[in-house]
């Protein structure tokens, strides 16, 4: 790693990055004649003794499960090899993803994509004291090893962040935070304050949102291969409901509960669709199933904010005026989240007001 250390020096993306480091590793091994990285090639060569890692070792790298003491063996190994190489290309091809500029940028600001920061690590590994019989390969793969090091933690860390952040469920939630037209809260999601004014029902407003495609892009990948899938066929319901498909969402998540197991995320799920489909309708019996799931589903899962949350407004809309005053106050001992406990202390204020007015009128 002898190139000179420029802050100001745009930073490639992480795949860029890594397509270098690679081809570096591979044209030196294959095109400087006469240079280490031939001697190195060599080396392995007359080595009647050499064998080529599994293909689990490879995967183990690009998966950042290597343990120190083998991360050298493996790269003079890519480096002497072509076969161990293109094993190596190969592995680290299955974890990039192609990120937006937005994502670019924010992976700039991470301390391990700094020229500085991997300058230092190649400096750290190539005072590391290493005990290799072939002195020549621990000399040459040192800076070697280094580059590609920094780089394939910075490729891998992304990934992982990327992918955390665009799961199908992330997806919804942030679809569904970008317009929340309805009361009932959808796990994972974040606040935002009920918009119904911003909302026509049947405008396609929900079909426009990226969020929304991208997850249903997913969704109809894993289910083309996979069409029985209970996590991928309730993920779709959800999104049936962000899109208004009350009667198909709820095809699909009843088929879901009769099969089993029951669980507290389907019975959330459910509650949703038959709540939706009751309120656009008018029916009492949708908001009455939507209830019942509710209450099945606080059974199961007594200190989750959100089942809790649901629970108090369908009991509020159903006229159950003392239970949703009860369950509004277990569910601000359980919420963490000081937006969502500010609506849940405001519908609860509202409902106490409400009682009183009852009593006031009684009494007199």
């Amino acid at each position: 790693m002898t190139e000179t250390n420029n802050s100001n020096r745009p930073i490639d993306s992480p795949d860029d990055a890594l397509a270098k480091a690679l081809d570096t590793l591979m044209d030196g091994r294959q095109t400087r004649s006469g240079t280490a990285f031939t001697d190195a090639a060599e080396v392995l060569r007359s080595d009647t003794q050499h064998i080529c890692p599994e293909p689990s070792a490879w995967t183990g790298l690009a998966c950042g499960d290597t343990r120190p003491a083998e991360l050298d063996k493996l790269l003079a190994d890519a480096a002497g090899c072509g076969e161990c190489a293109a094993k190596l290309h190969q592995s680290l091809s299955l974890f990039s993803a192609e990120v937006t500029p937005q994502e670019a940028a924010e992976a700039a600001n991470l301390t391990s994509a700094t020229r500085e920061w991997q300058h230092q690590l190649a400096v750290e590994l190539a005072h590391t004291p290493i005990k290799n019989k072939n002195r020549m390969l621990s000399g040459l793969f040192l800076w070697t090893g280094a580059g590609l090091t920094a780089t394939l933690i910075l490729s891998v860390s992304l990934t992982f962040w990327w992918q955390s952040r665009h799961t199908p469920e992330q997806l919804l939630a942030e679809a569904y935070s970008k317009s929340r037209h309805f009361d009932l809260r959808m796990p994972g999601a974040g606040f935002v304050a009920v918009r119904p004014e911003s909302y026509l029902r049947g405008s396609d407003a929900a079909d426009e949102l990226p969020q929304l495609k991208d997850a249903r892009t997913r969704i109809e990948h894993h289910l083309a291969s996979t069409p029985n899938d209970p996590h991928w066929l309730q993920l779709e319901a959800r999104a049936d409901v962000l899109q208004e498909k009350y009667d198909p969402a709820i095809d699909i998540l009843d088929h879901l509960l009769v099969a089993g197991p029951v669980t507290s995320s389907l019975l959330l799920d459910d509650a949703a669709a038959y709540y939706q489909r009751g309120t656009c309708s008018g029916d009492d019996n949708d908001r009455t199933k939507a209830l019942d799931d509710l209450r099945r589903a606080d059974e199961l899962a007594p200190g989750d904010p959100v089942v809790l949350f649901n629970e108090a407004v369908v009991m509020e809309d159903c006229g159950q005026v003392m239970n949703a005053v009860e369950t509004w106050n277990r569910y601000l001992r359980f919420e963490n989240n000081p937006q969502w406990q500010a609506e849940g202390r405001r519908r609860l204020q509202a409902l106490e007001l409400k009682l009183d007015k009852i009593k006031t009128h009684q009494s007199s």
